[in-house]
């Protein structure tokens, strides 16, 4: 490598994040973290011997008003009408479910696959879920005593919700995701490709200490590096494809020497390892190609869930033992028009969830993959007048085979809107319709992560937050 070459090489490294490095190639991007080991111990041979599991966190981004995903029927619904006004769903527009504890329920017609899954027992409702750093009451949050940071705001909240930390600033608190993929690493030891991959971009749940997490594009295919790999781009001479490949090996090869910066190093190597990464992933969806449906291109949440089927028909190829996925669908910020918006939203993620669990259930792997949805926060139970404002707790739903379903875990808030005890009120001590949570999110992330196999006592240095509960397990998996 040249002087020139080399303060190049410097200058491009220097240009990116501080927090972590990325490589894009043919679709791919690996995205690292480096900074100290969890210094807990990982999975054991035993936990990776139950079998393949795949994690999917379908993050509704925007904060999903889920209180009209599912909502109180009976002697309740003219309560939940009363408060929520122009924003409640009719009755007409809900499917009646019940749950043995506290009665009847309807989810919202939009979302047949819900109501189906959860009559099969396959889908479970965690109510009132929210960022927590102790159970709180009406009292704890008017005279703020130990609150989550930045309550109702985007940006924090939705690293709260991926990180399970009530406080993220100056904390370095990493995502839950990843921190529960580097425990159970050791059932991915034979594989090339990391097991944890984001169809939906950066995110914070998958950062960890000292893993990384690949991320794929649904809209462009998986290739190989052009130059590196004197296979393709066969327009060209081969005797310069040979060359070419040769001299950017040599080059790889002498920025990951050991008397090399640090940097250069690192940004060496993980361009290395992104090459092997796109290498593996094309070489196995050249057998994989079909999962029984083909997605519906104005579906982004189908495309990317799409994807992810593929890559769990692969697992096995790709010596994959536990794999971790991130996929996102936008639009719930639903403060204005959301008696246009929401109908839309939901029927679009009602159709992306059917086709994924008939491709699932087709491919034979259903009791192995469970998904589960987080958001920003759940919206205010009153309306503005055209939309619903930034929330606090809100309702959650894990659904697969191993989960165990047909049943809310957790009590169902109150939905009044006089001397509502759940209510987190405005600064004048009114109604405002924002529900505190009662289960935490690093109760429902815990809940989770043991099912992947992570031991308990790795569970507190995940989630910081637990030991301040007394559930450590919310009992909603099989």
């Amino acid at each position: 490598m040249t002087h020139s070459s080399r303060r190049n090489f410097i200058k491009r490294s220097l240009a990116l994040p501080a927090a972590y490095t990325a490589s894009r190639v043919g679709g791919v991007s690996l995205v690292n973290i480096a900074a100290a080991s969890l210094g807990v111990g990982k999975a054991n041979a035993a936990v990776c011997d139950t079998g393949p599991r795949s994690l999917i966190c379908l993050f509704l981004a925007g904060g999903a008003d889920t209180f009209n995903f599912i909502v109180p029927t009976g002697n309740r619904y003219d309560e939940y009408a009363q408060t929520r006004n122009d924003m409640a769903v009719s009755e007409s527009n809900l499917i009646e479910v019940t749950d043995a504890q506290q009665g009847s329920f309807g989810f919202n017609s939009a979302l047949p696959i819900f109501q189906s899954m959860y009559q099969q027992n396959e889908l479970a409702v965690v109510s009132n879920v929210g960022p927590l750093l102790k159970p709180t009451s009406q009292s704890d949050f008017t005279n703020e005593l130990a609150l989550p940071e930045s309550l109702f705001a985007h940006n924090t909240q939705q690293k709260l919700w991926q990180t399970a930390a009530g406080q993220v600033s100056g904390s370095g608190a990493f995502g839950w995701g990843g921190a529960t993929g580097v425990q159970v690493s050791e059932c991915n030891a034979s594989a090339s490709v990391p097991g944890l991959m984001s169809i939906a971009g950066a995110n914070a749940w998958q950062t960890s200490r000292d893993g990384n997490y690949i991320a794929l594009s649904p809209n462009a295919d998986i290739q190989r590096m052009y130059g590196f790999d004197p296979g393709i781009a066969t327009w060209i001479p081969e005797a310069s494809r040979q060359a070419t490949s040769a001299r950017l090996q040599q080059m790889l090869d002498q920025a990951s020497a050991a008397d090399r910066p640090l940097m250069i190093k690192e940004a060496a190597n993980i361009l290395s390892r992104s090459k092997v990464v796109a290498e593996q992933l094309e070489s196995t969806f050249e057998n994989f190609t079909q999962v029984g449906w083909q997605p519906d291109t104005n579906n982004k949440l189908e495309r990317q869930l799409h994807l992810v089927a593929r890559l769990i028909e692969a697992r096995e190829s790709l010596g994959m033992e536990r794999q971790l996925f991130f996929v996102q669908m936008g639009g719930w910020d639903t403060h204005s028009n959301q008696n246009e918006r929401f109908p839309l939203l939901t029927r679009e993620l009602n159709s992306a969830v059917s086709n994924f669990q008939s491709a699932l259930e087709t491919m034979n792997v259903a009791n192995s993959v469970t998904t589960f949805t987080a958001s920003d926060f759940g919206r205010t139970l009153t309306s503005n007048g055209n939309g619903t404002d930034h929330g606090w707790g809100g309702h959650n739903f894990v659904f697969g085979g191993a989960v165990s379903g047909g049943a809310i875990y957790g009590p169902m808030p109150s939905y009044a809107n006089q001397d509502n005890p759940n209510d987190a009120g405005d600064r004048d001590g009114q109604f405002a319709g924002r529900i505190i949570p009662t289960q935490s999110v690093g109760q429902y992330g815990a809940t989770l992560a043991s099912w992947m196999g992570v031991e308990n006592n790795a569970l507190e240095n995940i989630f910081p937050d637990l030991s301040n509960f007394a559930d450590k397990n919310l009992g909603f998996m099989a």
